[in-house]
């Protein structure tokens, strides 16, 4: 016998349902990202409130079947709450996890599937009596897998909407509430068909009550189930907030609200979120609940990567945008006790308190790194960049003053790193500041009073061995330490804003000097190292090409050098990048090629000139096979996509030999020249020019020194 349902209470079954997953979703998501310390009474409380939400829609499509109400011994619906409550402590364990295997998943499914079951039976048993209820085995088993395959795609469905952090979130809650709504529908048709005897009884039990009834029962319970989730959604935000200060409350309140002036004086006025002044403010609180408590508690300071040519080439408003959409994102990727505010252009922090080591951090930062990086949808525009995060822990790594810059340092070092990642702070971070820290003053000083020098590596050509360029390299000439390399302070110069200062003067130096052969009758080439901050600059070649013509300079006289690392990590910055220097003549050098894997789509892409083979591949080329068939192969490749190729480090004639066996169009190292300044370079191509002299590469040239 077939059970006749009411389609309209099937309705409002499904809207119920539909709705308490919609909020459930956001208290499993807040639940999610608490860390162990929230456990004990508050899943308890949890698992019971969504428990007991599971009976009711459950109650709810039993009405739609014109069963009736329980009328049987109260143990059969205690028991049935006991299930359902076992439905809910599956959803809830997996919650609780930060990234449950799929082992987890299906264990949840079969156990959920096997609480699905005895929930049926025994609400049917506490409606109609034991005696009254038999299954049908071969449809019951079908009825329990069919259960177990719904509630393992509810959790899947659940995980991805939890760690979901891109564009029209409540839509997509939304849409997976109403899916996993409609499952349950599948599985009371499909368990329903399994008690044939119960059907043929549904009359019976069902003859005292009125359609009517049935409707407003069900409406009842399903206003009520609502109810019930939200208050759990509170209730659970409360705890996060407050934590066991939730059951310390008094009549009276100490503190006095505050006014709207004093709002918003803490207030960003873009992204809403807390300002500067405001984080100075809850750094102290946090500082002293630390105390108090004896807990630690991190500060993660979040920089934006990239996000400056946002602004340069979609305007403000876009920029603005972004920062908005990042705020909401940072909120959802911290807990619900943690603190976000913004304290400066695209830089956020985010205080994370009731932690006890670096572990309790990581699931949080891996949030916040994810978050950010998913796409952002602006005015039909597609917009994507990552985020730098440092952290640093109390009391571990300081006091508070002490706090800011040490998360600071430690997010660049993640920049450093490649970016789109987190670091925490640690012994090698706090060395290196240190060092930079005593290194910005003696740095201002030095843009100051210009005191630094270039020289120049020649560039030899493989087919004839004389030089045909040159590569500019810094040097920093401490008036009490000598001669300082710039990897020794490039990367302060870079932390503290100085950097664009020195690549202007290396800029203007290098014009300058091609300027001066030019006079004397050379024609030089120049190659010139692009840092990152550089690459950043969208005004960057229409600076160079004004340069050039300041100095009725062509195009050609000089190039630029951009490591493989920048150029991967911003593609396709680098890419409108490369089409600004061809439209302008200037040649571009992918620099320390083949250290990074680069698919070759993304070479065949690339509008450069030359790649710049890494000197670790030359080192090795003669006594290794693999680094010799490594090499040959990128020679190959680079000259079949149109590329020159240029071999670094060289140091034997024996590399010599075999990097020109090849095929390699330049080389460099200190088998030719060593690093030489000016007037030695205007002498080695004065020798070229004017006396047609073979030089003896196997001899290094003298370095002149300035008088």
């Amino acid at each position: 016998m077939l059970i006749n349902y009411d389609t309209l209470l099937l309705v409002v079954s499904t809207i119920a349902a539909s709705a308490c997953l919609f909020i459930g979703f956001g208290l499993l998501e807040r639940l999610a990202r608490a860390t162990h310390k929230v456990n004990g009474p508050i899943l308890v409380f949890l698992s019971i409130a969504l428990g007991v939400g599971v009976l009711a829609n459950h109650l709810i499509l039993l009405l739609s079947a014109n069963v009736g109400a329980p009328t049987q011994p109260s143990w059969a619906l205690l028991n049935a709450s006991l299930f359902a409550i076992g439905i809910a402590v599956v959803f809830v364990y997996l919650t609780i996890l930060p990234n449950p295997s799929k082992h987890n998943i299906l264990l949840g499914g079969f156990i959920g599937g096997l609480c699905d079951l005895g929930l049926f039976y025994t609400s049917h048993i506490a409606i109609d009596g034991i005696e009254n209820v038999h299954l049908n085995s071969m449809t019951t088993v079908v009825a329990t897998i069919v259960s177990m395959a719904v509630i393992t795609m509810s959790l899947l469905l659940f995980q991805w909407v939890k760690n979901y952090a891109g564009s029209h979130r409540i839509f997509t809650k939304i849409s997976a509430g109403v899916m996993i709504a409609l499952g349950i529908l599948c599985i009371h048709f499909v368990f329903n068909a399994a008690f044939s005897e119960y059907a043929q009884s549904t009359f019976s039990a069902a003859k005292n009550i009125t359609p009517s009834n049935f409707k407003i029962t069900a409406i009842a319970i399903a206003l009520g189930m609502i109810c019930l989730i939200l208050i759990a959604f509170v209730f659970v935000l409360l705890y996060e907030k407050q934590g066991k200060k939730l059951f310390s409350f008094s009549l009276f309140s100490s503190e006095v609200p505050l006014s709207k002036a004093e709002q918003f004086s803490l207030e960003d006025s873009l992204t809403k979120l807390p300002n500067r002044r405001a984080f100075d403010a809850h750094l102290q609180s946090a500082k002293k609940r630390a105390v108090r408590s004896g807990q630690s508690f991190a500060l993660a300071y979040i920089d934006l990567d990239y996000f400056k040519p946002i602004n340069d080439n979609y305007g403000h408003h876009v920029g603005d945008s972004v920062l908005k959409i990042t705020a909401e994102r940072l909120n959802r990727a911290v807990r619900g006790c943690d603190f976000v505010a913004r304290i400066g252009g695209d830089e956020f922090v985010a205080v994370i308190e009731e932690i006890e080591n670096e572990e309790d951090v990581v699931p949080i930062a891996e949030r916040i790194v994810n978050s950010i990086k998913e796409a952002y949808f602006i005015d039909h525009l597609t917009v994507e960049l990552s985020c730098s995060l440092g952290i640093a822990i109390y009391p571990k790594n300081g006091d508070v003053d002490k706090l800011l810059v040490c998360a600071d340092a430690a997010m660049y070092k993640a920049k450093d790193q490649g970016k789109n990642q987190f670091r925490f702070y640690d012994t090698e971070i706090e060395n290196a500041n240190d060092l930079m820290l005593n290194m910005q003053s003696d740095l201002c000083l030095a843009v100051e009073n210009k005191e630094f020098s270039l020289t120049y590596l020649p560039k030899i050509a493989c087919n004839s061995l004389t030089a045909i360029g040159a590569e500019a390299l810094i040097r920093w000439q401490h008036p009490t330490k000598g001669e300082i390399m710039p990897n020794d302070f490039l990367p302060a110069a870079e932390h503290f804003g100085l950097i664009q200062d020195i690549n202007s003067w290396v800029i203007e130096e290098c014009c300058g000097m091609l300027a001066e052969a030019k006079k004397n009758g050379l024609e030089l080439n120049v190659s010139i190292n692009l840092s990152s901050q550089q690459f950043q600059d969208p005004s960057l070649v229409k600076k160079i090409t004004q340069k050039l013509e300041d100095y009725q300079l062509s195009p050609s006289s000089i190039s630029f050098e951009i490591k493989e690392t920048i150029a991967i990590n911003n593609q396709k910055q680098f890419k409108t990048l490369l089409d600004k220097f061809k439209s302008a003549g200037i040649r571009v050098i992918l620099d320390d090629f083949g250290l990074l894997p680069m698919s070759l789509t993304y070479l065949l892409d690339l509008n450069i000139d030359e790649v710049k083979i890494d000197r670790s591949f030359i080192s090795t080329v003669n006594n290794d096979k693999g680094s010799h068939a490594l090499v040959d192969a990128i020679f190959k490749l680079t000259h079949a996509l149109g590329f020159e190729a240029t071999a670094e480090g060289i140091e034997t004639e024996a590399q010599q030999e075999t990097i020109i066996d090849l095929g390699c169009d330049y080389m460099q190292g200190y088998l030719f020249s060593k690093p030489i300044e000016r007037a030695a370079l205007f002498e080695l191509y004065r020798k070229l020019q004017f006396k047609q002299l073979q030089i003896d590469f196997n001899k290094p040239l003298p370095r002149i020194k300035k008088p």
